[in-house]
């Protein structure tokens, strides 16, 4: 009995010890924490947040001058502009869209990645662009070589196909866009073909001509801190992601600063190709020429089409945000408006239908 009492006793006092060593460091971590918090009260966000090395766009240094006159073409073009580019050997026809589509019908002469062209040349997960050997190896499977130009295309109205404008980034001197998609072919009565097309192999040498054509997060975040009215930062995100309703990540809302600009407003409702300039012009007509816009959405695929509207209007400098907010609102230090949290009690669908249902009036009102 006596030893069991002085082993209960030992037990007690070691928990004591245990629990006082708990104290005494949570109490020494909160004095290291408030300490850090005068020191660090006034550092710039982009020396609290490196680049993460899994992304193309990772500079701490200010974000430098930049024209896409000093990058490849990006064009919109017709299905009889591509038609007119069938066999010839100066040229690469991509269809973007997965094998399952491709098997159905295509483009007679185009190639195909199976797993889709976006997430081929981007992470399928953050949807990051891959590095430029990467890059360079994947494109030259499939034919392309630096004095090839490329058209892609996809179903109508997917932005995906092309790819945040990887391959221009890394030197690739045209990549054009058919508007309208596969079904603007299909519906002009063009040819069609169901057999495979297996590429030639070529070797694409990769070159970044400037590389502040993609921003980093680092930078952007110096950018939106400073408040800096040299920039205009442009949301390609939904409404309901933009106003803080739409949920894909750990906080809803948007980089302050933001002006919204959905993919849609570049489409024609009914075809959902994209409008012609002078449509074009009167939809971005309160954006200034004379400034640095950055293009943001969730995973940089939806920025595509307003790059692409932006510089057949004539802009001359338009950036891409790379890392999008998938990563920005990841990051709890950096600043969002109409910040509102992932709720976990529940799914995630749930919580968006929840978030939405207290948004619609009610009936009786």
């Amino acid at each position: 009995m006596r030893r069991f009492l002085s082993s209960k006793k030992s037990f007690g006092f070691i928990l004591v010890a245990l629990l006082l060593v708990v104290v005494f460091a949570g109490c020494s971590s909160n004095v290291a924490q408030q300490t850090d918090s005068k020191t660090t009260a006034s550092t710039p966000a982009s020396v609290l947040h490196p680049a993460s090395n899994s992304t193309v766009a990772a500079s701490t240094e200010p974000l430098g001058a930049f024209s896409l006159d000093e990058m490849g073409a990006t064009n919109i073009v017709d299905v009889a502009f591509v038609e007119s580019k069938m066999g010839d050997p100066g040229w690469v026809i991509i269809d973007g869209r997965e094998k399952k589509d491709y098997d159905k019908g295509h483009i007679p002469g185009a190639v195909n990645y199976p797993d889709s062209i976006v997430k081929t040349l981007k992470h399928p997960m953050d949807g990051r662009v891959h590095p430029a050997e990467k890059v360079a190896k994947l494109l030259g499977e499939i034919g392309v070589s630096n004095d090839k130009k490329v058209i892609v295309y996809g179903t109508k109205g997917d932005y995906h196909v092309m790819c945040e404008m990887a391959p221009v980034y890394y030197g690739l001197q045209e990549w054009d866009y058919m508007n309208g998609g596969y079904e603007a072919w299909v519906k002009a009565g063009k040819k069609v073909d169901t057999a495979p097309v297996t590429p030639t192999p070529a070797t694409f040498s990769p070159s970044v001509k400037n590389p502040n054509m993609y921003v980093s997060t680092a930078q952007l975040a110096t950018i939106v801190n400073a408040k800096d009215a040299n920039y205009y930062l442009l949301d390609t995100r939904s409404k309901d992601e933009f106003s803080g309703k739409g949920m894909a990540g750990i906080r809803a809302g948007r980089i302050p600063g933001a002006v919204n600009f959905p993919p849609d407003v570049n489409l024609d409702s009914d075809t959902k190709a994209m409008l012609p300039v002078e449509k074009l012009a009167e939809v971005y007509k309160e954006v200034p020429k004379d400034k640095t816009v950055i293009l943001y959405c969730h995973r940089g695929c939806r920025t595509s089409f307003a790059f692409m509207a932006l510089r057949a209007l004539g802009y001359q400098d338009i950036r891409v945000y790379e890392d999008g907010f998938v990563v920005w609102n990841m990051w709890l230090e950096l600043p969002v408006d109409e910040e509102h949290f992932l709720n976990f009690r529940g799914d995630l669908k749930t919580t968006v239908e929840k978030v939405k249902a207290m948004e619609t009036p009610s009936a009786s009102k």
